[in-house]
């Protein structure tokens, strides 16, 4: 933010503040789902598409902004703090940096995953903070698009990863093969889970137009929110192997194949993004609809009617979560181009639990000590926000009790009802003459509309600064590793001892290797990133070397001077007479160097009527399309195209060819 910015700060939170208390038209005992939406605070300013949000060991905030890829750290009533600029992030339109998740063996080897836009794909990715370059892929090839990314990631309390995707404004994705409009469930390294009901594929449901939220209840059932396309906005109890009905249906539907909302809501209502759980309540953030919606749920079904919270004055809603001190945080998105930018956009508010009031609790984590939150303005606390948290030697316990964060048994794989409305399609894959590794097979539910039993090749799974206390995020042992360790992160600057008494800025934790903050502004700069010491020097919190993955790619590094670049590249189609027909481009690298771009040529077999990839085509017709993007070996990006079909036999497109650069 401007330093001239700075000085107003307080006014500025004043307006904020003084927005949100607008909200508010109930008595001041009321509350919803736990919360007191009465006491509601305004957290931080000035970031730019707040997206994702996952709450690391010291009790601080990691927050990720869409835009800029930047991950910042935030404490109540402080500036935010940007950490690192995660790097292969490439916006355009909704995709970019979106959900992040933390390891849940964080506080032991400091992952960091995220869902990423890359030049061919939406992808999922692991790092350390220390060293974001060195990336591992855990999937790839989910389709991205202008719109409809979907973009989610949560760890269950089963332990695995889940990811939420979206059709790419392509509805025949979420009843074909493609990751596309889908939830996956995967391992914390990409591989897929035994249980799972599909065997050997990432999918967990299905027949999804755009999911951007996940939450759990105690005993363990899983709930999202979809996007519709123009009609409803749902909120589902999800299932293993369950088909949701999209684009058949957009809400509830009249065919048992198909599985049907518990709550639904108009475009203009909603447009659900986030989802947070807690006292036998969703808490869905909307876009659209400028409203925190709540939803008393139970054993998987609503038992009371929706209302709605924090109505229009703070704006879009993008993301919420519980925090570890008990309160709800939610994040504004009036600064992603569909919104209108109010004075500190955008923001992050917090609301508490219902109960006296008071000093706001200190949010803490395992192994640190609540420390005093410095006043945001250098001139002193501002007259319109609530104190900052103090330390207390006994903060009071949060009435609302958080999710159960033990594991619960894993939902075991359901029967899915016959989910096929239509006739099996036929599909013609058709590699070319490059061999490649055998492919693990791609999502094929069955029976479902995914016509092909032959399965596309998926991608590789990829602060005590005085004093004896610990670390509030410990250095983890270094496991053996083929690859180098990443170099030492420059030293963050020195950072005044916590002390009752307001300081500029909180001591950011050593492992976190925060880009030091030119002045106490609230905004994140969009071009801010770590800015390298003189002569830097090794961390205190030394980085461990990556955990050899076998289903991990690496990141991008420099190429050695020998290998290899090739690809291959297949095709299939997806015939059928109910739904739209589409084809899908697979391209593998089956070189040893990564390779940025590639060229795939081929015919349109006879039996189509056309096919639309890189212009339209008619049958006979040589179609050549060159990609770009950065494909690590072994990986593979899938794209989709229309075709027309008439019924009959379709011949296989021959000869398929593919050059890689």
């Amino acid at each position: 933010m401007p330093k001239h910015l700075s000085s107003a700060l307080s006014v500025v939170l004043c307006a904020v503040l003084a927005a949100t208390a607008l909200v508010v038209t109930r008595p001041a005992a009321a509350e919803t789902g736990g919360f007191d939406f009465t006491r509601a605070q305004v957290v931080a300013v000035g970031l730019r598409v707040p997206w994702g949000m996952a709450f690391l060991p010291d009790g601080s905030a990691l927050v990720s902004e869409r835009d800029t890829a930047i991950l910042a750290r935030v404490r109540p009533g402080t500036s935010p703090v940007p950490v690192t600029t995660v790097p292969n992030v490439y916006h355009g339109g909704e995709g970019g940096l979106l959900g992040i998740a933390l390891s849940p063996t964080f506080a032991q080897d400091q992952y960091v995953y995220a869902y990423i836009s890359s030049a061919s794909d939406n992808r999922v990715v692991r790092f350390r903070l220390s060293a974001p370059h060195i990336q591992q892929v855990i999937i790839a090839g989910i389709p991205r698009g202008q719109t409809r990314n979907g973009g989610r990631i949560a760890f269950g309390p089963d332990g695995m990863l889940y990811v939420a995707t979206g059709d790419v404004g392509y509805p025949p994705h979420a009843q074909s093969t493609s990751l596309g409009g889908k939830i996956l469930r995967i391992t914390r390294d990409g591989a897929v889970p035994a249980n799972n009901p599909f065997a050997g594929s990432p999918v967990y449901s299905y027949g999804h137009s755009n999911v951007q939220g996940l939450a759990w209840d105690e005993a363990g059932r899983l709930y999202a929110t979809e996007f519709g396309q123009n009609l409803l906005d749902e909120i589902n109890f999800i299932r293993p192997g369950h088909n949701y009905g999209w684009p058949a249906c957009e809400g509830p539907c009249s065919s048992p194949s198909f599985t049907n909302p518990l709550v639904t809501w108009s475009a203009a209502e909603a447009s659900p993004s986030g989802l947070a759980y807690a006292n036998n309540t969703l808490f869905a953030a909307a876009l659209a609809g400028k409203r925190l919606w709540t939803v008393p749920v139970s054993g998987g079904a609503m038992v009371g009617a929706p209302v709605a919270e924090l109505q229009e004055q703070p704006g879009r809603l993008r993301t919420v979560a519980l925090g570890p001190d008990g309160w709800l945080w939610v994040t504004t998105s009036n600064r992603d181009g569909r919104g209108t930018v109010r004075p500190g956009d955008d923001l992050i508010i917090r609301i508490p639990p219902a109960g006296p009031s008071g000093p706001s609790p200190s949010p803490s984590g395992p192994g640190v000590s609540p420390s005093t939150s410095p006043s945001p303005s250098p001139d002193g606390p501002s007259p319109c926000l609530s104190p900052s948290p103090s330390p207390s030697p006994s903060p009071s316990p949060s009435p609302s009790p958080s999710p159960s964060p033990s594991p619960s048994p894993s939902p075991s794989p359901s029967p899915s009802p016959s989910p096929s409305p239509s006739p099996s399609p036929s599909a013609s894959p058709s590699p070319s003459a490059s061999p490649s590794p055998s492919p693990s097979p791609s999502p094929s539910p069955s029976p479902s509309p995914s016509p092909s039993p032959s399965a596309s090749p998926s991608p590789s799974p990829s602060p005590s600064p005085d004093g004896p206390s610990p670390s509030p995020c410990p250095s983890p042992t270094p496991s053996p590793s083929p690859s180098p360790s990443p170099s030492p992160s420059p030293s963050p600057s020195p950072s005044p001892s916590p002390s009752p008494s307001p300081s500029p800025s909180p001591s950011p934790s050593p492992c976190l290797s925060p880009m030091p903050s030119p002045s106490p502004s609230p905004s994140v700069s969009p071009s801010a990133s770590p800015s390298p010491s003189p002569s830097p020097s090794p961390s205190p919190c030394p980085s461990p070397s990556p955990s050899p993955s076998p289903s991990a790619s690496p990141s991008p590094s420099p190429s050695p001077s020998t290998g290899t670049r090739s690809c291959e590249a297949t095709i299939r189609f997806f015939l059928q007479w109910t739904t739209a027909s589409w084809g899908e481009l697979t391209v593998r690298n089956t070189g040893t160097l990564p390779i940025t771009s590639w060229t795939v040529s081929f015919k349109v077999p006879n039996g189509l009527t056309y096919l639309q990839l890189g212009g339209y085509h008619l049958p006979g017709a040589t179609v050549t399309v060159t990609q770009s993007g950065l494909l690590p070996p072994g990986n593979s990006v899938t794209v989709s195209f229309p075709v027309g079909w008439a019924g009959g036999n379709v011949a296989t497109p021959s000869p398929i060819t593919c050059t890689a650069r």
